[in-house]
């Protein structure tokens, strides 16, 4: 479907489009991109004994698959198997790369609590060797790329390995003194949650250079809201009545 813009906020469809299909899928990612977003938000874990990125949002299984444990109580195949609605299966981050069309953003967010510099750097080589990759064979270019995290020791290692890539530093809080934090990183933007959003932190994150994205917005109330402040980007779970909201909004 093509893309009809009036306002110039981008759309990202979280997790795909999660709001009518399974999240994180090769479905909701296929169906977002039909839809017309601006970009697709994927959540990926390490899975520590096969080295690899699996695109999942949560670290244990039970609350979208019949398993019981974490990720890492099970092998890559056995994730790989793993229905999680809709006949959809886990995939890896490689398999998610393949799906994303020239034209179309890709946010990375890295589900990763570690703050020992040992894993973080680890978990960064293994990320860079496959966005090289991923680049080197033409599967998706440096300036599509966006990685996003609550762990700002993982973002700020990660913007020094990866300087061709985008980064956010995740928050869901109004911090005092607004975006100061960002100083200590080398950031692209801060991704604000939609309950803790303000005008005055908006315009701080946009006095610094950055941009502001903002989750997760779906109703017709916070969608005014982030248009009426101006931010750069709404992540949402349902990208095509999301973007013909804004249509409607701005007409």
């Amino acid at each position: 479907m093509a893309k009809t813009r009036i306002n110039t906020v981008l759309i990202i469809a979280h997790r795909g489009a999660s709001g009518e299909y399974p999240e994180n899928s090769t479905l909701a990612i296929k169906k977002a991109i039909e839809q017309g977003a601006d970009g697709i938000e994927i959540d990926i874990q390490h899975h520590r004994a096969s080295g690899e990125f699996i695109v999942f949002h949560d670290r244990d299984l039970s609350r979208l698959t019949s398993k019981l444990g974490t990720i890492n109580n099970f092998t890559l195949d056995e994730l790989l198997q793993t229905t999680i609605g809709q006949e959809q299966t886990i995939i890896t981050l490689e398999q998610a790369i393949a799906l994303i069309p020239e034209d179309i953003l890709l946010n990375i967010e890295l589900k990763i609590s570690a703050s020992e510099q040992s894993i973080i750097d680890l978990v960064i080589k293994k990320l860079e060797r496959v966005l090289r990759n991923a680049v080197s064979h033409n599967k998706i270019k440096w300036s599509q790329l966006y990685i996003s995290s609550f762990n700002h020791y993982l973002i700020q290692s990660g913007s020094l390995v990866l300087p061709k890539v985008q980064f956010a530093a995740l928050i869901a809080h109004c911090p005092l003194n607004y975006a100061q934090f960002s100083e200590k990183m080398q950031l692209s933007g801060v991704n604000q949650d939609i309950d803790c959003l303000n005008q005055e932190l908006v315009n701080d994150i946009h006095q610094r250079g950055l941009s502001c994205w903002v989750y997760t917005v779906d109703n017709i109330d916070d969608i005014e809201k982030c248009l009426l402040y101006k931010v750069d980007a709404i992540f949402t779970n349902f990208p095509q009545q999301t973007r013909d909201k804004v249509n409607t909004i701005c007409h």
